[in-house]
C-alpha cells in the first residue's frame, strides 16, 4: 500500500468527490457533487493524500489549517478520513492517519486535531489521539505533535 499527496489537478479527486459526498454533503441542500469537487481542488489550506493497493485508489484523507468559530482553540485538522466498505479491515485507515500525522509533523504543526463519531474513537486513540471536547454526538480529539 501507498499512501500519495493529491493535487489540484489528479484525476482520481472526481471519485474522492463523490465519496465525500455520498458519506458526507449529499444531506446539505447546498451541497453539489461539482462544489465537493470544488473544495477538495483548492489546496490553499489543505493537503489532500489517498491510498493506493496495487495501484486501485482505496481510500482518502485530509489535512488543514481551519479555524471554526465554535472550535477556535484548534487550526488544524484531520478530515475526510474515508475508505470504501469494501475496502475496509485492510489497515487503509491506519496507514491514512499515519500518514496525515507524519505530514502535519513535517510542516511544524503543533497539534492535529479531528472530529468523530463514537465508534471511531478507538481507532484515533491507537495513534495517539485524545479526546479534548465534545460537539453534539461528536467527539473533537487532539494528537499533540512533537517536533
Amino acid at each position: 500500500m501507498k499512501v500519495l499527496e493529491l493535487t489540484s489537478s489528479d484525476p482520481d479527486l472526481e471519485v474522492i468527490a463523490n465519496w465525500y459526498y455520498q458519506q458526507w454533503d449529499s444531506t446539505d441542500p447546498n451541497a453539489t457533487l461539482q462544489s465537493v469537487i470544488d473544495k477538495i481542488s483548492s489546496f490553499d489550506a489543505r493537503t489532500g493524500f489517498a491510498a493506493y493497493i496495487n495501484d486501485e485508489l482505496v481510500g482518502a484523507g485530509e489535512i488543514k489549517h481551519q479555524i471554526f468559530p465554535k472550535h477556535s482553540d484548534y487550526q488544524y485538522w484531520l478530515d475526510g478520513v474515508y475508505v470504501p466498505a469494501e475496502q475496509r479491515g485492510k489497515g487503509i485507515a491506519t496507514a491514512l492517519v499515519e500518514f496525515a500525522i507524519a505530514k502535519a509533523k513535517n510542516v511544524n504543526w503543533p497539534a492535529l486535531s479531528l472530529c468523530c463519531e463514537a465508534h471511531l474513537v478507538k481507532l484515533y486513540e491507537s495513534h495517539g489521539f485524545c479526546v479534548v471536547d465534545r460537539d453534539e454526538h461528536k467527539f473533537i480529539m487532539t494528537h499533540r505533535l512533537t517536533l
